[in-house]
Order: C-alpha cells, then sequence, then structure tokens
C-alpha cells in the first residue's frame, strides 16, 4: 500500500500544478480547463450514468478484437514455430503488416466491411494479432531442447508437445505480447470510434470537441485512461497468480 501511495505521488503533484496554473490564470480556459471543471464533468457523467452505455459499447468491440486477436495470434506464433513452411508463408505478411500504422486502416475495413461494429472489431484484432503473434513466436522458439527432448522421450506427439510443453514454457514472452495487446485495443478502438460510431467512449470525445465542450471532452480522455490503467493493473496481478509456478520451477 505504501509503494501505491509512493507511485501517485508525482501524478498528484501534476494535477496540483494543473490546478493552480489554470487559478493563476497562465492556462486560460480556451486553452486548457482546470481541472477541478474536468473532474465535475466526468463526475457529473458518471453521476447521470451517461458514460456507462458508451463504455458498454467501447469495451465488447474491443473485447471481442481482442480475444479474437489472442487466440488467431497464440495458435499462429506457435504454429510458426514448430513448422517451416507455415514461418516462411506468414512472415512476410507480418513484416509488411507490423510497421502499417492500423488506425489508417480504419477507412479501408469500412469500405470492405461496412461501417457497423465489425469493422470496428476486425481492425481492433488486426492490430492486437501482430504483438501476439510476434512474442508467441519469440518464446515458443527460446523454448530449451532439454524440455523438448524429455517430452518426445516420453512418447508426447508433436501435436501435444506444443500445448503441454512448448505453451506452458512461452508463457512469460506470450504474456508480455496480449499486455502489449490490450493497450493497442484501446488506441485502435478510439481510432474507429472516430470515424463512424454513434455509441462509444471515442465517440464521446469526438462530440464534445466538436462543440467546443472542452473539459467534458478531457474527462472522457482521463476516464479513458483509467479504465486502462485499470485492465492493465487487473491483467497483470492475473498473470502474476497464473504464472507463480513457473517462477518456482525457474
Amino acid at each position: 500500500m505504501r509503494l501505491a501511495l509512493t507511485k501517485l505521488i508525482p501524478l498528484a503533484l501534476l494535477l496540483a500544478a494543473w490546478q493552480a496554473a489554470s487559478g493563476a490564470g497562465v492556462l486560460p480556459k480556451s486553452v486548457l480547463p482546470s481541472f477541478v471543471d474536468v473532474a465535475a464533468s466526468l463526475a457529473a457523467m458518471v453521476r447521470t450514468g451517461e458514460i456507462w452505455p458508451h463504455t458498454a459499447a467501447s469495451l465488447g468491440r474491443a473485447g471481442a478484437g481482442f480475444l479474437i486477436a489472442v487466440v488467431a495470434g497464440v495458435s499462429l506464433g506457435l504454429v510458426m514455430a514448430r513448422v517451416r513452411a507455415v514461418e516462411q508463408g506468414a512472415e512476410p505478411i507480418l513484416l509488411l503488416l507490423y510497421p502499417v500504422p492500423k488506425p489508417a486502416m480504419i477507412p479501408l475495413f469500412m469500405i470492405w466491411l461496412g461501417i457497423g461494429d465489425f469493422s470496428k472489431i476486425a481492425v481492433i484484432a488486426l492490430a492486437c494479432l501482430l504483438p501476439v503473434v510476434v512474442a508467441t513466436f519469440n518464446g515458443a522458439r527460446s523454448v530449451d531442447d532439454i524440455l523438448l527432448w524429455s517430452a518426445r522421450a516420453r512418447g508426447t506427439s508433436e501435436r501435444r508437445l506444443l500445448w503441454r510443453v512448448i505453451l506452458p514454457a512461452a508463457l512469460p514472452q506470450v504474456a508480455a505480447g496480449v499486455r502489449t495487446a490490450i493497450a493497442v485495443a484501446i488506441i485502435v478502438l478510439v481510432s474507429s470510434e472516430f470515424i463512424s460510431s454513434e455509441k462509444g467512449l471515442g465517440y464521446l470525445i469526438f462530440s464534445f470537441g466538436g462543440v467546443g465542450a472542452d473539459d467534458a471532452m478531457l474527462a472522457v480522455v482521463i476516464y479513458l485512461a483509467i479504465l486502462g490503467y485499470l485492465l492493465d493493473r487487473f491483467y497483470m496481478a492475473g498473470i502474476r497468480r497464473l504464472l507463480s509456478w513457473h517462477a518456482f520451477t525457474h
């Protein structure tokens, strides 16, 4: 608890400086609303329940794309690490897609798949897929050969070797890739909701910004940052419990 409170001190100092600069007139409201005004706007949206349907819509889209990416990415990464032909076929495509900014592909996906949720989920899944595939592939490739030899000596088939030996040994790197995918999902989600959406946190940010409600717009941005932080913390807490056996055995 003491460590957690210590980590909050820089944030508290930043917020205090923000409010002090606004109160002293160094930061005019036309440039940046005061922290008190932003916090009041966020409290009002929470109290009236205005923000909850948009949160549910955004989490539904991000969650669907993220889950698709994790399942497909882990499977593809494992197979790439063990089957040379799959690696040779998939690697050029992944290398081509990796540096492309995924928000830039949103309009193209909307042309192909329409402006509904399906196109948003698809682009989120693609964006999250790449870090998961790369992390899984690297983790599977770095598995100790002694583990593989021992498993084969006990009669383990190649298919069972993937799921019973290679995946558990590669889990720490897979977990790191999935953690990166959580942040990527939120970034691409908001970008997709900017372009075409009638509900969602990105839609709220775009709408408030369009009418000049800067305090409400920043309130949603801060809410989104808090939401992303909590998702990351819950994920890391679960991973630490899941991988406690890994630290013990290694």
